[in-house]
């Protein structure tokens, strides 16, 4: 018997002689998750092309509010790794069974996204399956594939190992997409068409990526910008790892400040030579992204964890703690709305989304009421999850 099989077996005659451990959680970083899933819906359900610029993503390079969101969330990922692993050591489980279960976790959320990115296309008028134009990839086929990697290299690469991993991916990366000639383009092209990022993605994938420019197919979420962004889920990995040390509150606290603020100023710095980008995950973006999510998860610790002040997280909560249901729901219905069409005034088809929006817009104007949109949809899906969390029903994958 292997020596890891070997614990397994301990570990499991343990656990049939008590009861199962208290699964541990970190309320703060629930809070956390949950302040991002209100963004990520806010964000991504607007009535109309009527957005503000703080609630659209850039053009290209460059960041605005909407563009923390996604990161955000990779990193939450991975600080949810520790966690997660330990629970199910704790009932008995050795790397091997914990990288299965982490793996299939991975293929259904894998084959949601596929699904969704279908759901998205689909047009009733004409129902067939078009296979040849499928989206691979999209935002829960990055945190399949992110949750896999970072799971593995916590389970067996030392925290030096992983370190120096890091940052060699960080800055292979960086010279990869600015001193390597592209073929047909050139050297140091960070446009949207001619980067290797896109010159990969198309290649491989093809009429199979989420978007088209210039005759040139690209995808924002694809092969090669995934390697920075399991970086991401790596610094979110040894937050969440140092969070569950016995250091105490304050000290957690100051280093969690203190490394955020050194991300987010290696992050603005770097971003001179290789700028912000999320469509690209630049390694300017890592630094930057999740230096600023080390610090909103520092000051979610101190008013939740520490203070105690917990009057205000419900909302939080709710979102927090089914967020993959959250996603899945709101985006799905979203893209129903677009779907259902209705007669307007003048007799013209509008979807029902646009009905709806044009029905607030007659109050509060064009830009406000596509806000307005997006606020009550929002509030849409609170009281809807609100009674899974009422009755404590979580949605797992």
């Amino acid at each position: 018997m292997s020596e890891e099989n070997g614990r397994a077996a301990v570990l499991r005659a343990s656990a049939e002689q008590s009861p199962p451990p208290k699964k541990e959680r970190l309320l703060s970083l629930d809070v956390f998750r949950g302040i991002t899933l209100l963004s990520m819906v806010l964000v991504n359900s607007h009535g109309a092309q009527y957005k503000y610029p703080p609630l659209s993503h850039v053009a290209w390079h460059g960041w605005s509010y909407t563009d923390l969101v996604f990161p955000f969330f990779v990193f939450i990922v991975g600080a949810a790794i520790p966690y997660s692993v330990e629970s199910r050591r704790a009932r008995g489980a050795g790397n091997a069974e914990i990288m299965l279960h982490v793996f299939r976790r991975a293929l259904v959320l894998f084959a949601i996204g596929i699904a969704m990115n279908w759901w998205h296309k689909f047009d009733f008028a004409h129902p067939a399956l078009d296979l040849a134009h499928l989206r691979f990839f999209n935002v829960l086929q990055r945190i399949a594939l992110c949750s896999v990697a970072v799971t593995a290299i916590h389970l067996w690469w030392k925290p030096k190992t992983q370190m120096i991993f890091a940052a060699a991916v960080l800055v292979l990366y960086y010279v990869l997409m600015t001193f390597v000639p592209v073929p047909g383009y050139g050297a140091g092209v960070l446009e949207k068409v001619g980067n290797w990022v896109q010159y990969i993605d198309s290649h491989v994938m093809g009429a199979h990526c989420g978007m088209v420019e210039k005759g040139q197919f690209l995808e924002g979420k694809g092969l090669l910008s995934t390697l920075p962004a399991i970086v991401t889920a790596l610094l979110g990995l040894w937050t969440g790892r140092y969070l569950r040390t016995s250091a105490g509150p304050y000290e957690k606290l100051v280093s969690l400040y203190f490394y955020g603020a050194l991300g987010m100023f290696a992050g603005a710095f770097w971003a001179n030579f290789f700028p912000v980008n999320q469509n690209l995950w630049t390694s300017s973006l890592v630094l930057l992204m999740g230096g600023m999510a080390a610090t909103v998860l520092a000051s979610c610790y101190y008013i939740v964890d520490m203070r105690k002040i917990t009057w205000w997280t419900r909302p939080c909560l709710i979102f927090g703690m089914n967020s993959i249901a959250v996603w899945i729901g709101s985006v799905t219905f979203k893209d129903a709305l677009e779907k259902i069409q209705l007669a307007a005034g003048d007799g013209k088809l509008v979807n029902l989304k646009t009905h709806l929006f044009n029905g607030l817009a007659q109050w509060f104007g064009p830009w406000n009421g596509s806000l307005a949109f997006a606020i009550l949809y929002v509030l849409f899906w609170l009281a809807i999850m609100n009674e899974f969390y009422r009755r404590k029903i979580y949605f797992k994958v």
